[in-house]
């Protein structure tokens, strides 16, 4: 090849790479608004993908089985996902509101005889802790209200995650098999890496996530057999504080305790706040040591700091979303990172 060939041969390179750059970065933009969508619908086609396979396995071989099985997954996942998280959303806004109002009623006409002398010295902060709390719950209703004016772009949001997971579910081994031709692996390698992060990822979603929901479900049973005002409020923040390692379901309900126990001052009433105390501590602390063992197993262990940093900065960076995409992300990054140790 000559000289004038070569350079032309480089120009023609040169420019096909800046047409690629140039179309990439515009289809990210054009993405970029739907990006939280479409990695909420991979990571929910990813968790329930085993669940299509097991519809995809009876379907009539006559009938387009891919598509109805994608629709039918679809389905179950509105039933279990989306219903119940709108149904509690708007639960949330009802009881952070009523239970505003009750702490505006309750702390101010709480008076300071009724307390034993080791508590009496700090009657005088009252006032700045109504304050405290009115501010926080103020903030929270603000945050549940801002949801729902947004309903129709959380719709729009909402449609784009279900029609993406029709698309992934469906087209789920092609994703693999072009994932697996485009990146430079060895043989095999693919395969070790998704095995690997699949024992970790459903290790952490059955054994942070189901167990933390478990744990909530059991916190606002006791809460509303109790008769603690708000029991759906303290059973989604025991869910949602349960998930986040190195805290535990106890800050959300040993609080409860101390109130219910202030309440008994007054009435002279003292089980609901022993009773609470004791299923606190034999039931919604303790089944996380029972099931967590048996569901994560020692293969699918991942360290809590990783679970940490994925569930808060998460967070931060898709919103509510990013409870589960965080994690998953982070986890991936560490199966990679082991994977690439293991090939040194």
């Amino acid at each position: 090849m000559t000289r004038e060939e070569e350079r032309h041969e480089a120009y023609r390179r040169t420019v096909a790479i800046f047409v690629a750059a140039v179309v990439l970065i515009l289809s990210f933009m054009i993405v970029r608004p739907f990006m939280v969508a479409i990695l909420s619908a991979a990571a929910l086609a990813y968790i329930f993908y085993p669940l299509y396979l097991r519809i995809l396995k009876y379907m009539p071989k006559k009938l387009p089985a891919k598509n109805l099985a994608s629709i039918a997954t679809c389905l179950i996942i509105i039933l279990l996902v989306l219903v119940p998280s709108v149904f509690i959303i708007i639960l949330l806004t009802y009881e952070v509101r009523s239970g505003y109002l009750f702490l505006r009623e309750f702390i101010p006409h709480w008076t300071a005889p009724g307390l034993p002398p080791f508590l009496s010295q700090w009657a005088g902060f009252l006032p700045q802790f109504n304050e405290i709390v009115a501010d926080l719950a103020g903030q929270f209703i603000d945050v549940l209200q801002s949801i729902l004016k947004r309903i129709p772009s959380v719709g729009l949001g909402i449609f784009i995650t279900i029609f993406s997971i029709y698309y992934f579910l469906k087209h789920g081994r092609d994703i693999y098999q072009f994932f697996s031709d485009t990146l430079p692996l060895p043989e095999g390698r693919n395969k070790q890496i998704i095995s690997r992060f699949d024992d970790l990822s459903r290790g952490m979603i059955m054994g942070q996530f189901v167990v933390g929901a478990i744990q909530g479900i059991l916190a606002w049973f006791g809460f509303l057999m109790l008769g603690v005002p708000n029991p759906v409020l303290w059973g989604f923040l025991t869910a949602l504080i349960s998930v986040i390692p190195l805290l535990g379901a106890a800050i959300v309900w040993l609080p409860v305790v101390v109130y219910l126990l202030l309440v008994g001052m007054t009435t002279g009433e003292y089980w609901r706040a022993i009773t609470l105390l004791i299923y606190g501590t034999l039931v919604i602390s303790t089944i996380d040591n029972i099931l967590k063992p048996k569901i994560i197993g020692e293969r699918a262990k991942i360290h809590p700091l990783i679970i940490l940093f994925g569930i808060l900065g998460g967070i931060q960076l898709f919103g509510i979303p990013g409870i589960l995409i965080g994690p998953l992300v982070l986890t991936l990054f560490d199966v990679v990172i082991e994977i690439y140790r293991e090939s040194l």
